[in-house]
């Protein structure tokens, strides 16, 4: 019920019914404003503008999307893929089998470069192991790290 509205919903078209400043919603958010702007930038957020001065004012609705970003990317989603299921609810589709695959994917990603970094912290420890017993002189003409190419 609450993601369906996140993204379906037009821009506010008064005043009224965007009430908060950049600085309100980062501030309830706990963000930076800086962050505040850049999700309005790239479209995640659809702040009006005050008809007097310019200014984006955002709604509480603005606010729910805020979380439902943080919440997301906290579980390891990127810009992209929120982008994704905003504009699926957008679209009026569920978006929860789309969130368990992406998350899944993720998750595989996340395997495969904590294995990937084992597998590099075992070279660097083989190797400052094997460079403990040997002398670190210049190297000779030509070579660029003898510890290196003697690898």
């Amino acid at each position: 019920m609450a993601i369906a509205s996140l993204a379906s919903r037009p821009p506010p078209a008064t005043q009224s019914a965007a009430t908060l400043n950049v600085v309100d919603v980062a501030r309830r958010a706990k963000v930076t404003p800086a962050t505040v702007r850049y999700y309005a930038r790239i479209g995640l957020l659809n702040p009006g503008r005050d008809c007097h001065n310019g200014y984006r004012r955002f709604s509480s609705e603005d606010l729910r999307r805020v979380a439902f970003v943080r919440k997301a990317q906290a579980i390891g989603l990127t810009i992209g893929e929120i982008r994704s299921i905003l504009e699926q609810v957008g679209d009026g589709l569920p978006v929860c089998d789309r969130v368990v695959q992406l998350v899944q994917h993720r998750l595989d990603q996340v395997r495969r470069q904590r294995a990937e970094l084992q597998a590099t912290e075992q070279r660097m420890a083989q190797a400052l192991a094997q460079w403990s017993a040997m002398p670190v002189d210049a190297p000779p003409n030509g070579e660029f790290c003898g510890l290196i190419e003697g690898l």
